[in-house]
């Protein structure tokens, strides 16, 4: 019979029996991926102590499903390190795409209102060029008209005062 298989007072017996050397103990309780993810395989046997009341002995076939799952972890951290560098290069090149037509449009738009604008000021000040030309055309008759007027009433009064 395997020890998986036995009662849980035998395999406290066999784990009483089987210590390990302190240096094994102290380099299986460190996690085996770097940032501290996964479990050690004496994390887990304390863990199954805690939860189900059951020793497990390190050379156990149950502790290699922590192995294999350590692992697992370790390349699904590989893969979302590649993936993250992927998806920051994609957005980098879509952002500075869309950053260069944000700027072309805004210098299109920058041209537009410009020309748009100069165009306006011109017509304004043409406009009111004339209406000074205008202005001073009719000032200038108007100076004409009331000079021949001011002759004509000195003329009349001085025939008036001859008579």
């Amino acid at each position: 019979m395997t020890e998986a298989m036995q009662t849980p007072e035998v395999p406290q017996k066999a784990a009483a029996v089987e210590t390990p050397a302190p240096a094994a103990a102290e380099t299986e309780k460190e996690p085996l991926l770097p940032d501290g993810i996964g479990l050690s395989i004496e994390s887990v046997r304390d863990l199954l102590v805690k939860i189900h009341d059951c020793k497990v002995s390190l050379d156990d076939p149950v502790l290699m499903v922590v192995t294999m799952l350590n692992a697992y972890l370790g390349e699904v951290q590989t893969l979302q390190k590649r993936h993250e560098a992927g998806l920051s290069r994609l957005m980098t090149d879509k952002t500075d795409d869309y950053m260069k037509g944000v700027k072309e449009a805004v210098k299109a738009l920058q041209e537009g209102l410009s020309s748009a604008s100069v165009e306006g000021i011109k017509a304004v000040f043409n406009e009111h060029d004339s209406r000074l030309k205008a202005f001073k055309s009719n000032l200038s008759w108007l100076a004409a008209i009331t000079a021949c007027s001011a002759i004509i009433n000195v003329i009349a009064f001085v025939l008036m005062g001859v008579r």
